[in-house]
């Protein structure tokens, strides 16, 4: 390995004038370093050169030679897409207290880029920030090259250096942030044994160390961090972006109302054929609203440009071209996107703690006694799937599930089996067993609509099963969930993803803590067993095959009322658009969240010129457009 020529370090001084009622003046050291002293400082101390060339020439690279490339040829660059939210985060970092906000992760994973991605449509992995990688036969250690032609927005080269700091960042107490910190500790410090190759070792071996190292963590700039302290970092990026590679930088937020990010017209891998047709809008803009009304009201007058509709309510009643002309003619379009995307778990979750639903027989009759298609169709004009699986829509489920329906004659002969006689009732009607009602309390954010609630609590009142509903907080809901206080509570969705963590949803270690993603209590040796092997099998096949068995014995316990799904996107955006035929990809996975739309459409859509002008002047003359299609379903052919 050759030397490196040593170059005197310097240090600029910059003056800034802060202006607080009065200008005054501040100075601070700002430290460049050259790369002789990177390479001591983030390089090999172990290590003789001759070892490191060593290591080098063992290196067998890897990478995808053929991406699925989905951008559209048609695509042009220009316009702005405005979308409205109701919540403005707390702050816009990537990392630190309070950074978990889902908006965080929209913007800074396109100002910020990962050492790979993953394949939207084959899964496998693709070049990000580094242009191939290693995994080593015993799986003990990770190589990546840094694409050489990666340059952060200031133009400066992205390399090793920058890995290797930014472990060393996130790692730090001084973060605040124990879930990143958590994830960097499962790992040795990387070692940059170039400036363009870093190596990295996991302390277990597991595929998920690999996917969570290379599309989780965003990659910060060294050349910045060198001279910022954590207490700078959380204190001066509450309001704007650290510095990155990715399509977008950041331009201005205003808190409560508004962040803007703008195209960067250098990012460096632009020209690359599998970024052909991405990122097309010179401006994307959050708007925020404190009611989701007010949002609904400034859609339809045209100050954002779409929106999605979790409601089927207000999809089925309210957004219809009855009600509003621009639907009616085209203007505005209307659409559901079918995306054969996983969805997560969804449903009520039984305290498997404690009496009385540790007996699963009373939790198969309880599961019995939820009345899905009654609630499908009265309350939501069945548009949504019934649920059979802790894993719907994805290749994980396992289809030989029990298929659980409202069954009210078996539902009282397992709560006879189990002691809870009809013949016991109160007064009032109600089971008494050992000299105790049969009830439990039920938690209803103060907020929210209680009509599910309030149904399921008939059908139990029926058979003699007194459910008290108690209005809670938010806080209160999510802090009866934390700590276990609770016989059945609802009120929370598990994220989906094309790669499910089992471990820390259902293994047995997590059972009897607090504040885990085990809230049942659930407890299986095999469950344990497979959460372990799982971990280890590269082969995505296996993995597949050991979370059907997971999925038949935890459905097969009734640790959950399942309940329904969503196997498509409702949407509605004004006619200036142009997007690829599928709309959007069936799965954008980036290792923090699945499945986004907005995300999507940043990516894939873009703005035409012509089709606006064409909409205009239809608005200008209530004119009607051509009709575009109701569905989209695209993907249901790679099903």
């Amino acid at each position: 390995m050759k030397k490196t020529l040593l170059f005197l370090s310097f240090v600029v001084l910059l003056f800034i004038l802060i202006s607080c009622g009065k200008k005054e003046e501040t100075s601070y050291k700002v430290k460049v370093l050259t790369e002789e002293e990177l390479m001591e400082k983030y390089g090999t101390k172990d290590l003789t050169e001759e070892e490191v060339d060593s290591i080098i020439k063992s290196i067998k690279w890897t990478t995808n030679k053929k991406p699925t490339i989905l951008g559209s040829r048609k695509a042009k660059k220009g316009g702005t897409l405005r979308m409205g939210s109701a919540l403005y985060p707390t702050n816009l970092r990537a990392y630190g207290p309070n950074s978990n906000y889902v908006i965080n992760t929209y913007i800074n994973e396109i100002v910020h880029e990962a050492l790979l991605r993953i394949d939207p449509v084959t899964l496998e992995y693709i070049s990000g920030l580094a242009d191939k990688w290693f995994i080593t036969d015993d799986k003990k250690t990770f190589f990546f090259h840094i694409d050489g032609r990666a340059r952060w927005q200031d133009g400066k080269p992205v390399t090793a250096f920058d890995v290797v700091a930014t472990w060393d960042f996130l790692i730090d107490d001084g973060l605040k942030d124990p879930f990143t910190q958590d994830l960097m500790k499962k790992f040795e410090r990387p070692v940059a044994l170039t400036k363009n190759i870093v190596m990295i070792k996991p302390k277990n071996i597991g595929w998920q160390e690999f996917l969570n190292l290379t599309t989780m963590v965003l990659i910060l700039p060294q050349h910045i961090l060198e001279n910022l302290t954590h207490e700078q970092y959380l204190k001066n990026y509450n309001d704007k972006l650290l510095l990155g590679s990715g399509p977008y930088q950041f331009e201005k937020a205003t808190p409560n109302q508004d962040i803007v990010l703008k195209r960067n017209p250098n990012w460096w891998s632009a020209s690359l054929s599998i970024n052909r047709g991405l990122y097309n809008f010179n401006r994307i803009e959050y708007i925020f609203y404190t009611e989701e009304t007010v949002m609904d009201e400034k859609f339809k007058k045209g100050d954002i440009d779409l929106i999605y509709v979790k409601v089927a309510r207000k999809w089925a009643r309210d957004f219809v071209p009855e009600k509003i002309p621009a639907i009616k003619n085209n203007h505005i379009i209307k659409q559901r996107i079918f995306i054969n995307a996983p969805q997560g778990l969804s449903g009520l979750y039984f305290n498997l703690r404690e009496e009385p639903f540790n007996d699963i027989r009373v939790r198969k009759a309880v599961c019995m006694l939820f009345n899905r298609e009654e609630m499908m169709e009265k309350l939501f004009f069945n548009q949504y799937k019934i649920q059979n699986s802790h894993f719907p829509n994805s290749v994980y489920e396992n289809k030989n599930n029990p298929k659980i329906r409202y069954n009210p004659t078996e539902a009282i002969r397992l709560l006879e089996e189990a002691g809870y006689s009809q013949k016991n009732l109160n007064e009032e009607g109600y089971i008494v067993k050992n000299g105790k009602v049969f009830e439990f309390d039920f938690n209803v954010v103060s907020s929210g609509d209680s009509r599910i609630e309030t149904l399921f609590q008939e059908e139990l009142k029926a058979v003699g099963i007194k459910v008290n509903l108690k209005k809670v907080t938010w806080a209160q809901h999510i802090k009866d969930l934390d700590e276990r206080n609770f016989k059945v509570i609802g009120g929370v969705q598990f994220t989906s993803t094309p790669f499910p963590p089992p471990e820390e949803v259902y293994h047995s270690k997590f059972a009897d803590k607090k504040n885990t993603n085990n809230i049942w209590g659930f407890k299986n040796k095999r469950v344990d067993q497979i959460c372990e092997e799982y971990n280890k099998a590269y082969d995505l096949k296996k993995r597949i095959k050991l979370i059907q068995e997971l999925d038949s014995i935890v459905t097969n316990e009734y640790t959950t009322i399942l309940r329904w799904y969503s196997d498509n996107v409702r949407i509605l955006y004004w006619n200036k658009f142009g997007m690829p035929e599928f709309v959007f990809p069936s799965v954008f996975y980036d290792g923090r969240v699945t499945n986004r739309e907005v995300q999507s459409s940043i990516a894939f859509w873009w703005y035409d010129e012509e089709a606006d002008k064409a909409l205009q002047e239809a608005r200008e003359k209530n004119l009607p457009l051509p009709v575009k299609p109701a569905e989209v379903r695209y993907w249901e052919k790679y099903r």
